[in-house]
């Protein structure tokens, strides 16, 4: 965790002495003011007409400062998907037939659909535009970010689309939502006062230093009882209350001096914010180890001149590790080694399939004769709950599955 979060002893003053941590606070307070007028000089200087359209040359939605996000998006938004009109589009060699783009497609999908020009390749508008706000997208990042031309595959813009719930249709109705002006957040803050919006982030910023602190130490936030009446209401509200005494910007503005609306301490907003830094610390040890993925052949994993040895001789740090089906196989390989009855009732099972498996005929009798087992067991009442009924059924379905 400390590779990924800044240390906090620079931001949360130390109890060493209340004097001497005062101008850390005030300090840690005043770059904050700074950087809030220079995010509105930066938001204020984004030339929208300047967003490259083409999907392939966009710059990441990610590199834009977080004020500008929104604002880039309802350009973006506003423009519509890049939609253009060629007339032949470049045709590629796919499974030994020409294949392109089809123009028909623009009109299906015509809410969400793009295409590059320069690449070749399909882009998905809704995805790019908040792909920041889920690692794992739908069908990986092809439509957001990679690009996709498997042309002859379709079904794939069916598949990107998924269910209700999917990743794109959740973007889909975020960009909904933000061209709302009266739902969107930012135009909720535009009514309030500069004043009250630095507040506001004065108050935010105070609840992720305590929350990163208790993240780092490993530490429990909420405590036994929080009301007013208990003594002890938790590590995250008390090292809060504690931060604010140091502080005379902090006390003025935090727990029971803030709006009852707007204290940023609840057990949502607690849950929020370790959400954020979750998320964070994964896409930042994604990035880090750029995972990569092999079988179990020699080459890959073996232990003098495979794959595996030749990458860790480069970088000491890596390590390999078995996928959880090899890690199954090995478990049950080393407890067949241990115990004696389990490897011969692997090694039973594993006869009576390849046995009754390998015969059309012996696989009818057997669905039969268990068949005929279930129905009398049924008629007896010797099969509660069925329970009794999955397990006589448990060697069909193997027998099935084989």
């Amino acid at each position: 965790m400390k590779r990924f979060f800044s240390p906090i002893s620079s931001k949360l003053p130390q109890s060493s002495s209340s004097a001497q941590n005062a101008p850390r606070v005030e300090e840690n307070l005043n770059q904050l003011e700074e950087t809030h007028h220079s995010a509105k000089r930066l938001e204020q200087g984004v030339d929208l007409d300047s967003l490259l359209a083409d999907p392939k040359k966009r710059i990441h939605i990610r590199d834009y400062h977080p004020d500008e996000r929104d604002e880039i998006r309802r350009a973006y938004i506003q423009r519509g998907p890049h939609q253009p009109r060629i007339r032949e589009f470049p045709q590629s060699d796919i499974s030994g037939l020409k294949r392109c783009f089809n123009l028909k497609w623009f009109k299906i999908y015509h809410d969400w659909l793009e295409y590059s020009v320069t690449e070749d390749e399909a882009y998905c508008l809704c995805c790019y535009l908040f792909q920041d706000e889920n690692i794992h997208q739908g069908g990986g990042e092809t439509f957001s970010s990679i690009g996709f031309r498997s042309w002859h595959k379709k079904k794939r813009f069916d598949t990107h689309i998924g269910k209700s719930n999917s990743v794109h249709n959740q973007a889909k109705k975020k960009c909904e939502d933000l061209i709302r002006q009266e739902q969107s957040i930012q135009a909720t803050f535009v009514k309030l006062s500069n004043q009250t919006k630095l507040e506001h982030k004065i108050r935010i910023k105070a609840s992720i230093e305590v929350a990163r602190l208790l993240l780092n130490q490993g530490l429990a936030f909420c405590g036994h009882r929080e009301d007013e009446s208990s003594l002890n209401k938790g590590k995250f509200l008390e090292i809060l209350s504690w931060y604010a005494k140091q502080c005379d910007k902090i006390g003025e503005l935090v727990m029971k001096k803030a709006p009852k609306m707007d204290q940023m301490t609840s057990y949502k907003i607690q849950k929020d914010i370790v959400t954020a830094c979750k998320l964070e610390t994964i896409k930042a040890i994604m990035e880090d180890l750029n995972g990569q993925c092999y079988d179990r052949a020699s080459n890959m994993q073996g232990r003098l001149s495979g794959l595996k040895v030749l990458i860790q001789q480069e970088s000491k740090s890596a390590y390999a590790i078995h996928c959880f089906a090899h890690q199954l196989q090995l478990t049950l390989v080393g407890v067949s080694k241990k115990c004696l009855q389990v490897g011969e009732l692997v090694l039973l099972v594993s006869n009576v399939l390849n046995v009754v498996g390998g015969s059309f005929k012996s696989m009818d009798e057997l669905r039969e004769s268990q068949a005929k087992k279930v129905q009398v067991a049924l008629d007896m009442g010797e099969v509660e709950s069925g329970k009794g009924l999955n397990q006589e059924l448990g060697l069909v379905r193997a027998v099935n599955t084989r």
